[in-house]
């Protein structure tokens, strides 16, 4: 006696519904008497089941908060939440569903012809984002965390797990070849589990395999890549209890791809309702499920195909009402769900019909790999040929057992906005002659401009049928229209899988628990924790708070904890030569216990960090970096160094080494009551570095201004953090010192437009474009970057960073658009709202040409514009005195 299924309900939009061990979430639906699974991108039109194989966009739902997860196939577990998406308030009623009828409102490309003004697409764009849409993103924080990483090696990969790979695979195994095969179906098989015509499951073949030590099934994973190297991108499914997806990265030698072939559907008038399956569907709901799939079915293709479904559907208890071949079929009818076909010799009532459509080769693996793919016009399909060495191709993706189903390029194309091809973005058949008569006339051009197999399908239900289109309407041959690129991943994986597990190291300054007894708001910078701001009981806001601790470093005194700079420590006779090499600033004539500012640029003159540079003796030298490049300037001066035979050693001490800045007018009265260091101004001059006792703590204290205050930057051992922290506010008690964050830093250093690399400056970015043409000392015999410099120091640069000053009230975002004359011209980098000037103050790039002392620009704030002013000097003391202080 056979087992019985395992009982289990879940949770559909808030009911329950049973399901059976071996079910999808889809299945289950089905046979609880689910017909409608979503709704069209575009008109809100209800969908159906149509291919139960993960290839198309009908069956999309929210699963355990997760977006545009395919129900069809997706396991039943007990106890998921799972919800509809893209209707309102219900599937059945969508009160969305009305913009079908507005469709001659929505030409193919209609937003690029209306929306031709900036103010009208923005306008537009929030309301088009939530009627016209997929799911709905988690808010950070709700997605599911369980994703991981692993990595593989294997002499042969074999794609597929049907008959055409499991032979493969069994072929190399038995020559000694260290298999691993990989299929996205729970149980191996293929096709043969559910069109039980076309021959019997190879258990035997399967249980051989399994026996052999050297091959590893990789079940329930499907391939989304083929890249450089035979590097195979494999995602896989609930690989264990304790992970939702894997993403395999798998190395191979040899690849041998056997995908097989998957099914597309006709296009004829309302192609889309519900009840409108493919063949396949229909079998595995049969042979798969026991799921009876209709009552009365109207079977549409070309006989063999068709007689096997018909075979089936009798097998199930189905009435077949007619079989039609598609030169007859005039269109489905049905609003809600498909009630009848009506034909060229009739109406044909039914409540399922069954698309025996063209078995197209799911090579993209091999397109990807660098294979041609060539149309056979006897196939009727674009077969893979010209395979790279160590990528083959086995059974139905060669085109083996394929025939044509359709003639594409036959001149009855249904032209009818209900005729749809791509379903994903319900594109019709008119969409794409109208986008043909634009003149949009390449398969290319043609997807961009009509989204056709841009979608969740990437192409799969409707490139062919694409393809077929263009070919009719510009008179070209199929193998002269030719297909898309296949570029991965396709299908599609989820961002969460890409990025992996969060094992993200945390990194904590000395001074951490200090500042969370301070009442710390933490910001995350790289690997760091920093405070971006501190709460107290005078402020009841951020920007409060904030301006609080400005504050007190434009009139009393601040501290912050800088110890997240990178620290290099640099000695050697010939560490002057590496930094002259290195940087573009000159260090070989630099005194000893003299501070210079810096900058670090490639081959092609573009920044890549900045910091300074101490030389604390002739033969010894101390480098700050940007707190996310230190690794990076490391391994570049070491990089630089190889091959050399100079005499120089690089230490990285940033772990060892705390740092704090210590800035305002009184800053040097709070320092003076914890050292006896000369700190006057003659004595300790701006730019100087002195070794000193602080608190009793050996220091190295630089005089430098990043805020724009007189201040010292302090560099000590880290083991003294909290002890130092402490004694420096205990010594500012009595001159109002208090503690600030990073956002008051930013506020502080763009007042003094001093930039911050990776923030103000990009990619592309030189000294020149920056206003740091002072930093590139180009009268230097060499450097790094020199020749590029020179260069550009003699050209006009395209766009220059400027400063800018708000006119009105209105604080712009960073990143903000740049407008002149309503016409794009740069964008802000930092903009910040300066309680000096009573008005947010900014940086921006703006394009040369607009770059001009006092030349006006328009902003984007808040969906309008704002006016701002061009200005060329700091907003702050421009002159620098009170660093000189």
């Amino acid at each position: 006696m056979a087992d019985q299924p395992e009982i289990f309900t879940f949770v559909f939009d808030g009911q329950s519904v049973e399901a059976r061990s071996g079910d999808t979430v889809a299945s289950a639906l089905y046979r609880a008497g689910r017909r409608i699974f979503t709704r069209s991108f575009k008109y809100h039109r209800p969908r159906g089941l149509l291919c139960l194989a993960g290839k198309c966009p009908n069956c999309m739902m929210n699963v355990d908060g997760a977006p545009n997860v395919r129900a069809c196939i997706t396991p039943a577990r007990a106890g998921i939440q799972i919800r509809h998406q893209n209707a309102y308030p219900s599937l059945e009623n969508d009160w969305l569903s009305g913009v079908q009828r507005l469709d001659w409102l929505m030409p193919v490309g209609w937003y690029y012809k209306t929306m031709t003004r900036d103010w009208s697409w923005h306008a537009a764009e929030p309301y088009i984002r939530k009627v016209a849409g997929l799911g709905i993103v988690p808010e950070p924080g709700r997605g599911s965390k369980d994703y991981e990483h692993a990595w593989m090696h294997a002499e042969a990969a074999v794609i597929g797990g049907g008959p055409a790979g499991l032979g493969a695979a069994l072929e190399l195994a038995v020559s000694g070849t260290q298999v691993v095969l990989v299929d996205d179906q729970p149980e191996l098989g293929g096709h043969l589990r559910y069109r039980k015509q076309a021959g019997a499951l190879p258990d035997g073949l399967i249980a051989q395999l399994r026996s052999i030590c050297g091959v590893q099934l990789l079940s329930g994973a499907y391939c989304f890549g083929l890249y450089e190297g035979n590097l195979l991108g494999v995602l896989q499914t609930n690989p264990h209890p304790g992970a939702i997806e894997r993403l395999i990265h798998l190395r191979a030698k040899k690849v041998v791809v056997a995908t097989g072939a998957y099914e597309v559907p006709f296009t004829f008038e309302n192609n889309d309702l519900p009840g409108v399956m493919l063949s396949t569907a229909v079998q595995r709901l049969i042979h798969l499920h026991g799921i009876k799939p209709g009552k009365s079915a109207v079977i549409i293709g070309n006989a063999g195909q068709a007689d096997e479904v018909a075979g089936d559907l009798r097998g199930a208890g189905v009435e077949v009402a007619k079989i039609l071949e598609l030169h007859e079929v005039v269109s489905a009818i049905g609003s809600s769900h498909v009630t009848a076909v009506r034909s060229t010799g009739g109406k044909f009532s039914c409540d399922l019909v069954v698309m025996c459509g063209q078995r197209v080769p799911d090579a993209g693996l091999l397109h990807q790999a660098g294979g041609k793919l060539a149309w056979n016009e006897q196939r009727g399909a674009f077969l893979p040929v010209d395979l790279p060495p160590t990528v083959s191709a086995a059974g139905e993706v060669t085109g083996a057992n394929l025939a044509r189903a359709v003639d594409l390029t036959a001149q009855n194309v249904a032209f009818n906005k209900r005729s749809f091809v791509c379903l994903c973005s319900d594109v019709s058949t008119s969409d794409l002659r109208d986008g043909i008569s634009e003149g949009f006339d390449h398969i290319e051009t043609l997807k961009r401009y009509t989204t056709l197999t841009m979608g969740p399908c990437q192409g799969r239900m409707c490139q062919l049928a694409g393809i077929g289109v263009c070919a009719s309407e510009t008179g070209r041959s199929i193998a002269e229209t030719g297909v898309t690129t296949s570029r991965p991943p396709n299908p599609s994986v989820s961002l969460g899988a890409l990025a992996g597990p969060r094992h993200h190291p945390i990194r904590r300054t000395p001074m951490h628990y200090a500042h969370e007894d301070s009442g710390a708001v933490w910001l995350d910078m790289g690997e760091w924790k920093r405070p971006r701001y501190y709460r107290s009981a005078s402020c009841t806001s951020e920007r409060a708070c904030v301006e609080e601790e400005y504050r007190a470093v434009r009139e009393h005194a601040g501290l912050i904890d800088v110890s997240t700079l990178g620290k290099l420590d640099l000695k050697g006779q010939d560490a002057g030569k590496l930094l002259d090499k290195v940087y573009t600033n000159r260090f070989s004539n630099l005194k000893p216990w003299r501070v210079r500012y810096s900058v670090l640029c490639d081959e092609a003159g573009i920044i890549l960090d900045d910091g300074t540079i101490s030389r604390l003796a002739e033969d010894h030298y101390f480098i700050t970096t940007t707190t996310g490049n230190l690794d990076f300037v490391q391994q570049w001066l070491e990089w630089w160094l190889v091959g050399t035979g100079w005499d120089v050693h690089i230490t990285n001490v940033t772990g060892g080494r705390a740092a704090v800045n210590l800035a305002g007018p009184h800053a040097r009265n709070v320092l003076a009551k914890v050292t006896e260091c000369d700190l006057t101004a003659k004595a300790f001059p701006y730019m100087a570095c002195r070794e000193a006792q602080v608190a009793g703590v050996p220091s190295l204290l630089l005089r430098i201004g990043f805020v724009g205050e007189t201040g010292w930057e302090i560099h000590f051992p880290g083991d003294y953090g909290e002890y130092l922290w402490s004694q420096l506010l205990e010594a500012g008690k009595t001159f109002g010192i208090r503690v600030f964050g990073v956002e008051a830093q930013r506020l502080l250093r763009l007042e003094k437009r001093h930039v911050i690399v990776g923030v103000d400056t990009d990619a592309l970015t030189s000294p020149f474009e920056s206003g740091m043409a002072w930093v590139a000392k180009l009268d230097k015999a060499d450097f790094i970057g020199r020749n590029a410099l020179s260069r550009l120091s003699s050209a006009a640069a395209p766009q220059s960073l400027v400063g800018f000053v708000m006119d009105g009230h209105a604080l712009p975002q960073d990143g903000a658009a740049i407008l002149v004359n309503g016409g794009l011209t740069g964008r802000v980098t930092s903009a910040r709202y300066s309680p000096y000037k009573e008005r947010a103050v900014g940086l921006a790039w703006v394009a040369a040409a607009h770059a001009r002392e006092g030349a006006e620009i328009d902003i984007r704030v808040d969906g309008g514009t704002a006016r701002a002013r061009i200005v060329p000097d700091a907003f702050y003391d421009p002159a620098g005195e009170r660093l000189r202080m």
